[in-house]
């Protein structure tokens, strides 16, 4: 996590069990995963203000076999 004035960022790793079906638009099976994150803050009056986040949703995907890449082959 790093902090400058009103901002923070954090960044991370998150895992999970998808349970299977559909994930945004993509038809998913069931599965563990682990994909990164990055996390933004904003604080006004020691508050959250606005928070934006960014997932790894394609290597999630890929994990659970609904995406290939012919990346390495």
């Amino acid at each position: 996590m790093i902090a400058e004035g009103a901002y923070v960022v954090q960044f991370g790793r998150r895992s999970g069990y998808w349970p299977g079906g559909s994930f945004l638009g993509i038809g998913a099976p069931a599965g563990t995963y682990s994909r990164d994150f990055a996390a933004a803050y904003r604080f006004v009056g020691g508050r959250i203000a606005d928070r934006w986040a960014i997932r790894d949703d394609l290597a999630m995907l890929r994990q659970l076999g609904a995406l290939w890449s012919s990346w390495g082959r």
